[in-house]
């Protein structure tokens, strides 16, 4: 079948997500319409285990402690489960309504029953563990409560938190003591620990947890070079980067601002660490999405712990390692608003990345007047999928803006409209899949957007063409639009995803 373009409405089909989180959330998560009209197949096929989902709950409505009450009361285990985090918050966080769930893809189905104006809007935790393999999880969904943790009367009013891919407590950067015997870790949550493992997170469904005496013990059982890995009892000692701890280290010598002047530590601070997914340095980068659920599960789990072992007062200093995530990053993504509600309540300052290598080749911005178009350059020989994002704003009403793509030697699509989903098929295979729904859950701004299927070959000629793409953008309101991209680039290539110039109303084009 030769290549051409399908282009409907989320409401059209999609079956069974989109109706249904249509009718039952305001603001729709633009990557689970493209994950369920591609049928997952460019995120290693549909979820066969449970998903993790970012959750706002309805101003107004239940807060995220009541929401957890409400599936043990109506024993909704089988299809969503919280942890002990959002169960059994400490009193500051009790009126948050940020949260995090596993679901089976039954959670869909209850969507306009029992959920029903209930959410805000979520998101759902769309990457990859490895070339052709989802990511799914196998919480232990049991409603125990987190593991005790001892109060430490004198530890201190600030703890530090890191979240990170790399982190391990065997450092010696973060060492208590010059010989290495113990860590400056009072708590260590590893998400990449089997559920079933030997020290299993106790109410947190996944991962494992150890506290300092559990890791002392295994310092004092360590004979090799913090360097190296070493497994013992089932708790594993992950090697970091020579270079990777300088910005906690600093963050241990430096209480927050929120706290007042003249708060000196002459010894570094406590630590509390977890580790995040790990997962292919290529996957890594290429996935736009940011994971939400595990980062506020991190960063919950750090004030939780901050509280429970340094008592109510103790504030806690996180820095979150985010990788190379796409939101729009002007503090409506729903991971930041988690964040911001989480320091409002006093509980906590995060620290956030303030830059990286690769956001000068991924990102852009440009005005639209009448019409422009950006070049993007998709890399050849990739495994996962390619995105871009088109957020756009406009100084008056909501953006008024049709986009067309064009394939490098291909067939441009039509001009799709606000509510428009756009597929391009070859063969019957979705190769690119633009979704323009407007204001969405991944941010307040209106966003386009577009993912390719990877440029590798995996099944016969089922593979999106690499070189160069064309997005075409057309204003068809008199104010002018701003619009800011992120695009995964050719990094052999010499382009970035800059926009040609914009076609005044009245020119040619």
């Amino acid at each position: 079948m030769s290549p051409h373009w399908e282009i409907g409405t989320a409401s059209d089909g999609f079956e069974p997500v989109a109706p249904r989180a249509l009718a039952s959330v305001a603001r729709i998560d633009p990557y689970i319409v493209w994950a369920n009209a591609t049928q997952y197949r460019d995120l290693g096929g549909m979820p066969r285990g449970r998903m993790p989902i970012a959750i706002e709950m309805k101003q107004g409505g239940d807060t995220a402690r009541q929401f957890a009450q409400a599936i043990e009361r109506n024993g909704w285990h089988d299809w969503i489960w919280m942890s002990a985090l959002y169960r059994d918050p400490p009193a500051a966080l009790e009126a948050t309504r940020f949260c995090t769930a596993h679901v089976t893809r039954d959670f869909f189905a209850h969507l306009d029953t029992d959920l029903a104006g209930k959410f805000e809007r979520f998101t759902e935790a769309l990457a990859l563990d490895s070339p052709g393999r989802a990511f799914t999880s196998a919480p232990r969904t049991d409603p125990s409560p987190l593991m005790h943790a001892p109060l430490r009367a004198k530890l201190g009013r600030v703890i530090v938190g890191v979240c990170d891919e790399s982190v391990t407590f065997a450092h010696p950067r973060f060492w208590e003591d010059a010989s290495g015997a113990r860590t400056r870790f009072e708590s260590f949550w590893n998400h990449n620990d089997a559920a079933d493992s030997a020290n299993a997170a106790a109410g947190l469904g996944y991962g494992g947890e150890l506290l300092k005496h559990q890791m002392d013990a295994l310092l004092a059982d360590l004979r090799r070079p913090a360097q190296t890995s070493h497994a013992a009892g089932g708790a594993r000692v992950y090697g970091f980067p020579r270079d990777g701890a300088a910005v906690v280290e600093l963050a241990g010598h430096y209480p927050a601002r929120t706290l007042g002047h003249g708060v000196r530590h002459d010894t570094p601070l406590p630590m509390i660490g977890v580790q995040l997914r790990r997962r292919c340095r290529a996957l890594r980068a290429a996935l736009g999405p940011c994971p939400d659920a595990e980062l506020l599960d991190a960063v919950r789990y750090v004030v939780q712990r901050a509280q429970d072992i340094g008592g109510a007062a103790c504030h806690a200093l996180v820095s979150v390692s985010a990788c190379n995530s796409a939101w729009q990053q002007d503090g409506s993504s729903l991971i930041e608003c988690a964040l911001d509600e989480l320091m409002d309540a006093g509980a906590c300052s995060v620290i956030f990345p303030s830059g990286h290598a690769d956001l000068s080749r991924c990102r852009g911005a440009l005005t639209i007047e009448d019409r422009a178009e950006l070049r993007w350059p998709v890399r050849a020989h990739a495994s996962s999928p390619s995105i871009a994002e088109i957020w756009l704003k406009s100084d008056q009403a909501a953006p008024d803006i049709d986009v067309q793509i064009v394939p490098p030697g291909g067939i441009e699509s039509a001009w799709l409209t606000l509510g428009d989903v756009g597929i391009y098929t070859r063969g019957g295979d979705a190769i690119c899949t633009v979704v323009h729904l407007g204001r969405g859950a991944r941010g307040d701004g209106h966003m386009i957007l577009i993912a390719l299927a990877p440029t590798a070959a995996r099944s016969g000629m089922r593979r999106a063409e690499a070189g160069q793409w064309l997005i075409r953008l057309k204003n068809n309101a008199r104010s002018r639009v701003s619009a800011h991209a992120w695009m995964q680039c050719d990094e052999s290539s010499d382009d970035t995803p800059l926009p040609s110039p914009s076609h005044t109303r009245g020119g040619h084009g």
